[in-house]
């Protein structure tokens, strides 16, 4: 079990980040501002945060519970490009840029989230140099990321990419408090992580279904073998 965590771990790690370090690796005094100003909401799935086009009014933690950011068509198509866990800051970047949100954020869960104001965000951004140095390293990691994923989910055929979607969601699941890496999505919501239509990504999940490679429980998905979901993208990637 060791050795196929490691080797999932190896191949799913371009494509990870985890922000939560921004808000913890800071003095006492700084995390004090944090929790004074950020408190606790319980939330619900299928929640807003924001929504594309919308003028950033602060970021949020997501203190538990994972959360997805896509974007829309005009002709009401969506693209996940990224899902959150535990202890990641969403939307920082907008509030930087001073831009408004290029995509929306979703909860795909029950959450428990903190909003930290516009004006908190700059205060410390403005007076904290930890702050600051932890948004840099964010804004570094998470920029390779982007473009790994972006590599491979716009060049890849759909079974590679949604393989290796699989291999990415059960990782990031399992090392968010889910031991046995059960991934809680919909097939539609799967089907926007990986950026096909519904009908292809049925049809290939199907095939992994029937190979015993996935089971599925209503919107729970399971991995049983996820060694043999690593040799399908080991002989497909060549």
């Amino acid at each position: 079990m060791i050795d196929q965590n490691l080797r999932i771990a190896r191949v799913t790690q371009p494509y990870l980040f985890q922000n939560s370090f921004i808000l913890t690796d800071l003095p006492v005094k700084e995390l004090l501002i944090l929790q004074e100003n950020a408190k606790p909401e319980s939330r619900k799935r299928g929640d807003v945060l924001f929504r594309q086009g919308g003028y950033p009014k602060g970021a949020f933690w997501l203190l538990s519970g994972k959360a997805k950011i896509f974007q829309e068509t005009p002709d009401g198509q969506r693209q996940t490009h990224y899902i959150y866990s535990n202890g990641d800051l969403i939307a920082y970047r907008q509030l930087i840029a001073d831009e408004v949100h290029p995509v929306s954020a979703t909860l795909l869960e029950d959450a428990t989230v903190g909003f930290i104001s516009t004006e908190i965000f700059r205060g410390l951004l403005n007076t904290s140099p930890f702050f600051a140095r932890n948004i840099l390293t964010a804004l570094a990691r998470e920029f390779t990321v982007w473009m790994n994923r972006m590599t491979v989910f716009t060049q890849f055929p759909v079974r590679s990419r949604l393989v290796l979607a699989l291999l990415i969601l059960h990782e990031q699941y399992r090392l968010s408090g889910s031991p046995a890496g059960v991934i809680t999505m919909t097939r539609s919501e799967l089907a926007e992580y990986v950026g096909a239509s519904l009908e292809t990504v049925v049809r290939v999940f199907n095939d992994l279904k029937n190979n015993k490679l996935v089971q599925v429980h209503g919107r729970r998905i399971l991995l049983p073998n996820p060694n043999g979901l690593l040799d399908i993208l080991q002989k497909e990637e060549g």
